[in-house]
């Protein structure tokens, strides 16, 4: 005779809704994974800062931009900043590690480089001078994105890189 589970038999501990739901989201992100990330072509890879005030502005930016979903993002203090003052010279290697792989894994035909305005490790990098004087500010930020476009193509020369400077309203002045 074949017994059919029920609710109330014993035979299996009790699995909540809560838990079915979390089964069944588990599952479902073991098979999508793959599919997900490995092997696919995604456009870019955005390349900025870990300041909170920015992170919904870096979202919009790309998706104004047609990036939505087909992006990946390194963030790290001062974003282009950070991979080529001497100030944090000891966290390139990880940024270009992160940017072959990146390239390996997600076929990225493009980096976006973005910095910001009012930033504290643009500060730690070139100096107070950087809060209080506009001019100075762009022109740091300017030297710093060319020289990250500059390194990029030196190591990716088929990557195309976009570069920016972010205000604090979102909007982004481009640096050619």
């Amino acid at each position: 005779m074949t017994h059919l589970h029920h609710g109330n038999c014993g035979c299996l501990p009790r699995l909540s809704r809560r838990g079915l739901i979390g089964a069944g989201f588990a599952s479902a992100m073991v098979a999508a994974f793959p599919a997900l990330a490995a092997g696919k072509n995604y456009e870019a890879m955005l390349v900025n800062c870990i300041d909170p005030r920015f992170t919904t502005s870096s979202f919009a930016y790309m998706a104004g931009r047609g990036f939505k979903d087909s992006y990946s993002q390194f963030v790290i203090a001062g974003g282009p900043i950070a991979v080529v003052a001497d100030t944090f010279k000891d966290w390139r290697k990880t940024f270009w590690d992160n940017l072959d792989i990146t390239v390996k894994l997600h076929n990225i035909r493009r980096v976006v480089g973005v910095t910001h305005r009012d930033c504290g490790a643009a500060a730690v990098a070139y100096g107070d001078r950087i809060m209080s004087d506009f001019g100075f500010e762009t022109e740091k930020h300017t030297e710093a994105l060319r020289a990250f476009r500059a390194e990029i193509g030196k190591r990716h020369p088929t990557l195309a890189v976009d570069t920016g400077i972010m205000s604090l309203d979102g909007a982004v002045t481009v640096v050619t």
